[in-house]
């Protein structure tokens, strides 16, 4: 009968970057031991079953108090790249993530078609002008270590390369064969996350490597995703906390008045000011945008999606939330200001602004469908209803810190769940780098363009389609709950 143990294995493991582990042929000793089979493996709470390269289920064991685990099925769950070199006996375990969405996100942002077999120069030259401009350094050949220094170049490492002397970059090529000439631009590339130390740097490139260099490339010059952490990430909530303690109201003058006017005039109730440097720049499939003003309630909604083992990419945007301060919450006089709160007077009339710093969270989910699992956990967890409260204030189905009766997440593409959404208009109204948003529904768009016309005629409103959870889209239609 085999013996079952659960091992526990954390993220935090460290993986050194092209770490060899050599078993040199004439050292190798065949053993005979016994094992305890069916260890079982769980990385941050989420069960890993072990297979190898073709996909079959590998086992793990453990003998005389060491566990074994395979080292591709183990890389793999942590996100690292592995390969085997036969000749040496060697495994090379790379913690330069692969990014399976890779080719997506290039067509997604830089319209570069997929790219499959073996590229010629002039493809993967046209895919870096795609990223860079047509002043993009060219690769001189179609081999991997020659477009690994055209990505260092156009990535903005070309200085850093210059510093790699033979001596630095052998110490940093351990277990990599590159052309000597590529050297040092292949160890920068390494030590800055920009390729593989699993790469076969003297082979032809091809569709898959190409896509990992330029997505790699994107990422290190800035042009990519950007987020914080994922929501598996042990610290993904110091991360949330540190970011927000960074926000705090910021303004655009032309559209701050042009909101109040929005307002004055009855075409909107309220807006959100944005600034195109907080964009998390994810893939609208995979996206979902969650607003809300504590972020507590963002560390909360983290755990929450970890207990139901769904995983996402992480970003928080800054928003000013701009509304009209009703005189029956109170004397708009006696209101005290803090840095993220404040009430400004709308010139020439007795009305008054509320200036609120919120945020909304990006979340790129792993997959569709996990996208399509938010909305009944917040429905469960994060929404208040009537029915569910009991007489002193209390819910029967407890809720995380921050729920709200109205909770507001949206998609830029439709869900799978058509009755749960509906779509609205983000008139989005832009300035330079800043951004206004009042929301509308499909039909009452034409309020909006004709204040902005009247009142800020060199602006124009781009009419964004939004899909709106059905709590929200109540709300912004004057329901109830």
């Amino acid at each position: 009968m085999k013996k079952q143990r659960i091992l526990s294995v954390s993220l935090a493991l460290t993986l050194t970057a092209a770490l060899a582990l050599p078993a040199m042929a004439d050292n190798l000793v065949r053993k005979t031991i016994e094992v305890d089979a069916g260890v079982g493996v769980v990385v941050d709470g989420q069960v890993v079953t072990p297979t190898n390269a073709g996909g079959e289920t590998v086992d793990v064991f453990a003998s005389n108090g060491t566990t074994y685990l395979p080292v591709r099925a183990m890389s793999g769950a942590l996100g690292a790249q592995v390969s085997y070199d036969a000749e040496s006996y060697c495994v090379y375990v790379d913690t330069v993530k692969v990014d399976d969405k890779a080719t997506e996100y290039l067509k997604e942002y830089f319209d570069i078609a997929p790219m499959t077999g073996v590229l010629s120069e002039n493809d993967f030259n046209n895919a870096l002008a795609a990223i860079f401009g047509e002043e993009a350094v060219k690769a001189e050949s179609t081999i991997v270590a020659a477009a690994v220094k055209a990505a260092v170049e156009n990535a903005g490492l070309k200085e850093l390369a210059g510093v790699y002397s033979a001596d630095k970059s052998a110490a940093s090529l351990v277990g990599v064969n590159v052309p000597e000439e590529y050297a040092a631009y292949v160890a920068a590339a390494l030590d800055t996350g920009l390729a593989s130390g699993t790469w076969d740097y003297d082979a032809v490139l091809d569709g898959d490597t190409a896509a990992q260099l330029l997505m790699n490339a994107v990422n290190v010059s800035g042009k990519g995703r950007n987020y914080l952490g994922k929501v598996s990430d042990p610290d993904i909530g110091r991360k949330l906390m540190s970011a927000w303690a960074t926000f705090g109201n910021f303004n655009d003058p032309v559209l701050s008045q042009l909101g109040a006017d929005l307002v004055i005039a009855g075409a909107s109730t309220g807006y959100n000011l944005k600034f195109d440097g907080y964009n998390a720049n994810f893939l609208p499939e995979y996206t979902i945008q969650y607003g809300h003003s504590d972020i507590t309630h963002a560390v909360q909604l983290m755990g929450l999606l970890k207990s139901e083992g769904i995983d996402a990419k992480v970003a928080l945007e800054p928003k000013t939330s701009i509304y009209e301060y009703m005189v029956d919450w109170g004397d708009p006089t006696k209101v005290e200001a803090t840095p993220t709160y404040e009430l400004k007077p709308i010139e020439g009339t007795d009305r008054w602004l509320c200036y609120a710093t919120e945020y909304d969270m990006m979340l790129e989910f792993d997959t569709v469908e996990e996208k399509n699992a938010l909305d009944s956990l917040i429905e469960t967890y994060s929404k208040k209803y009537s029915a569910n409260q009991n007489e002193d204030g209390s819910f029967k189905t407890p809720l995380i810190a921050g729920a709200w009766w109205n909770p507001l997440y949206s998609s830029y593409v439709p869900m799978a769940d058509a009755e749960a959404f509906t779509l609205i208009k983000d008139n989005v109204i832009r300035n330079g780098a800043f951004t206004i948003h009042p929301f509308s529904m499909v039909d009452d768009t034409e309020a909006i363009a004709k204040v902005v016309t009247e009142k800020a005629s060199d602006l124009t409103v781009e009419l964004v389609d939004l899909y709106v959870n059905n709590a929200f889209y109540r709300y912004l239609n004057g329901e109830g709950e």
